[in-house]
């Protein structure tokens, strides 16, 4: 087994300054999240650090008769993330000391599959995970699987990290999605939009029967309450709207001079 003070390059008659800076200085140089970092040096170095790093541990190390019979730490047992963390205060960002690495997974989903919820199987890990999806997923949302990540990159015992699944939706032309309301725009010829229909219109659950009132008028809003998109999480939904939109024909004499009736009667 290697000397600490040698490891470190330091010796015997250092100060605890002088070592925490040749630690700190050396660990930096060796970090595996570096692209030219060592993982076997960096686990050396905080080996070497975890033994004479302080005071207690260091009269340990000094005082036993040889290397065997110390049993202050074992290298089994050392967590260098925790260690390294501990003098530098996390300064890469992206170490996790308590568990081991998260992972990323993009999963792109039907606009359908989003909307009604759906199960997925994955492979992480050589293991072949199964996640149920909640109705109303959107683009942008971030689902954790805990525990499916990486394991700790140093210590087995500690948990693995989770399974982080980023959320695309992709684009469907039938359905307008806004929060959580779904726009439609409805066609009808004028004089049913003046004098009210019903009509058959496609949602995204199946089709269904839509009053138009009577004295509607283009541009007009509609809306449905619980008929739009789910609200993830709950058993809510947002509101289907559909918006008039008139189409015209051309009128014959006849027609027209009913129209100048009802001109007439509404200016009088």
């Amino acid at each position: 087994m290697m000397d600490p003070y040698s490891v470190l390059g330091v010796d015997k008659t250092s100060s605890q300054d002088d070592i925490k800076k040749a630690y700190r200085k050396l660990a930096k140089e060796y970090h595996p999240d570096k692209n030219d970092g060592n993982d076997e040096r960096f686990k050396e170095i905080a080996d070497a650090y975890e033994k004479i790093g302080d005071d207690s541990s260091r009269q340990k190390y000094d005082s036993a008769s040889n290397f065997q019979n110390f049993n202050g730490f074992s290298d089994g047992n050392i967590n260098m993330s925790d260690l390294f963390d501990q003098v530098f205060g996390n300064a890469f960002g992206s170490r996790q000391s308590s568990k081991g690495q998260d992972l990323r997974l993009d999963l792109h989903l039907s606009f359908d599959e989003a909307y009604a919820g759906t199960s997925k199987k994955f492979a992480v890990n050589g293991q072949d995970i199964k996640v149920d999806f909640k109705a109303g997923l959107k683009t942008g949302m971030k689902l954790r699987v805990t525990g499916k990540g990486q394991p700790h990159q140093y210590n087995s015992t500690l948990p693995n990290g989770d399974l982080i699944i980023h959320i695309h939706v992709m684009h469907n032309s039938n359905w307008i999605l806004q929060d959580n309301d779904i726009w439609l725009d409805l066609n009808l010829s004028w004089e049913d939009i003046f004098l009210g229909t019903k009509i058959n219109v496609n949602t995204p659950e199946g089709p269904l029967y839509i009053n138009v009132p009577e004295n509607s008028y283009p541009g007009k809003v509609l809306r449905i309450r619980d008929r739009g998109y789910p609200i993830y999480g709950t058993e809510k939904k947002g509101a289907l709207l559909c918006k008039l939109n008139a189409s015209y024909f051309e009128l014959n004499s006849e027609q027209l001079e009913y129209i100048k009736k009802v001109k007439s009667i509404k200016d009088e």
